[in-house]
């Protein structure tokens, strides 16, 4: 009966752990091709967001180099408007000083005006655009003009060119200013272009860090998972050879019990046969004295001591018992065969019922 229950735990028990080493080896299987394939995520965004990064550094530097562009040009079209500004006031100031020195009865006074705000023109003419070296000539020749009382035949002449660079001032202080508004507005529309940009980049990166951060996460859970695995799998190996060795030696240990068992069991037949033959049963039966029988009364004895049993050497069936039992307890190494044996030896003639 133990050793039923024994095999049948090694059954199910082997059964169990087969099932469990099968599934860990499915499951180590499954785990390591999705941690290669966190691995490559990971891999992926990390050079996805490392990329992000330099088209963020590449758009802010865009920026960075438009803006310098843009100041400087606004600077040196701040400094060109203000030198048009100021030659537009004076050249103004001179055409109405010149109108006023036109006239017969003014021009003593206003001679010396007129020169000295054509003077003024002259020093406020910018270097970057100056007008035709002859008309400079003209207007530098007017303002150092000492001649008295009497009008300046050049006044008309002069008057023309102030009118003329008036206009042509004007007209490229507009076409200036308008430039620098085209100018503005495409570096604001640029600048606007490259923030769009740059607030999609730095959400598809902060993006793409979370999933970064879950598939590491993945990758750590799933790695601590597969070594767990792993190490419960050469636990339920190394559990099932030892049981199955355990088990086998279990088993070959119960055949030869099982074998023995039988071998003593065909011992112990053969002398019952022996014993309970009707040759031996004639024998007790001689030996026997009246009164003595198994199992009579002690007061019918005879007083006649009963001898030991007597075989003959041809072999008397105690001692063929005796023989048979000997050599099934030598041959399975049974000890209760050897006692067995050793009480047919020694029981008296007429007691053998008691050894049956």
């Amino acid at each position: 009966l133990m050793y039923d229950k024994y095999a049948c735990w090694c059954e199910k028990t082997s059964d169990r752990k087969a099932k469990a080493i099968t599934k860990a080896q499915d499951d180590l299987s499954d785990l390591g091709q999705l941690i290669i394939k966190l691995k490559s995520k990971v891999a992926t965004l990390m050079s996805e967001v490392a990329d992000m990064f330099d088209k963020i550094q590449k758009n802010e530097d865009a920026q960075a180099e438009a803006t310098a562009i843009r100041q400087k040009e606004n600077m040196e079209f701040m400094a060109e408007s203000t030198e048009m500004k100021e030659v537009l006031k004076a050249l103004g100031n001179a055409i109405v000083v010149l109108k006023d020195a036109s006239k017969q009865d003014s021009f003593l006074q206003q001679a010396s005006r007129a020169r000295a705000s054509v003077s003024a023109v002259v020093d406020a003419l910018p270097t970057s655009v100056m007008p035709k070296t002859k008309d400079v000539a003209l207007l530098r020749e007017f303002a150092a003009f000492h001649g008295g009382t009497k009008y300046t035949p050049q006044s008309s002449s002069i008057q023309g060119i102030l009118t003329e660079l008036f206009d042509t001032f004007s007209s490229d202080l507009e076409s200036t200013t308008e430039a620098e508004a085209k100018k503005n507005k495409n570096f604001e529309e640029f600048l606007a272009e490259k923030m769009k940009e740059l607030t999609e980049m730095r959400e598809l990166v902060a993006k793409k860090e979370q999933q970064k951060a879950e598939a590491e996460t993945l990758l750590a859970e799933n790695t601590q998972v597969y070594d767990d695995t792993e190490a419960q799998l050469k636990a339920d190996v190394e559990f099932f050879d030892e049981m199955k060795k355990g088990c086998e030696a279990k088993h070959e240990e119960w055949n030869d019990r099982r074998d023995l068992r039988k071998e003593e069991l065909e011992g112990i037949t053969k002398a019952l046969e022996i014993l309970s033959s009707d040759e031996a049963r004639e024998l007790f039966a001689k030996s026997i004295k009246a009164g003595k029988e198994t199992r009579v009364n002690a007061s019918k004895d005879s007083g006649v001591d009963i001898s030991l049993l007597q075989v003959s050497k041809d072999g008397a069936p105690a001692v063929t018992a005796y023989a048979s039992l000997k050599a099934s307890a030598t041959k399975t190494h049974s000890m209760r065969l050897a006692a067995l044996a050793a009480r047919v030896r020694e029981t008296k003639a007429g007691h053998f019922d008691e050894v049956i």
